[in-house]
């Protein structure tokens, strides 16, 4: 009798796990690329870089010509979250990945930053 309850504990125990484990099928990646390949195409960025560790953090880069204020930034911040939840088809996207970026310019190098932690708001800060 030990034996098969345990067993049946072993298998609700299993069966609870795979049940209960939150499974994404997003390709971060390709979500990424695509949305770098979009902003190359905007007025005013002169190219973009990304790229994802595998795990959970998204790094995007826009170099830019001239400056922009810090409503600017945090508006192309915003629209590479959106960017990048409209590709992976997941709206929830930024429940599962860190995102990390920044605004960079050839005159004086990174303009500003901004990142968007699970579970947190977008923060975006000046250099």
């Amino acid at each position: 009798m030990s034996r098969k309850m345990a067993f049946v504990l072993l298998l609700i125990s299993f069966l609870l796990t795979v049940s209960c484990t939150k499974i994404t099928s997003i390709d971060i990646g390709e979500a990424v690329v695509k949305a770098e390949d979009s902003f190359r195409k905007l007025d005013g960025i002169d190219t973009t870089a990304s790229s994802f560790n595998g795990e959970k953090d998204v790094k995007f880069r826009l170099m830019i010509k001239g400056n922009l204020t810090e409503a600017e930034a945090n508006k192309l911040f915003r629209r590479i979250l959106d960017t990048i939840a409209e590709f992976s088809n997941r709206p929830n996207v930024w429940d599962y990945y860190n995102g990390y970026f920044d605004v960079k310019n050839y005159d004086h190098g990174i303009l500003y930053e901004g990142s968007k932690l699970i579970g947190e708001d977008l923060k975006v800060q000046s250099k």
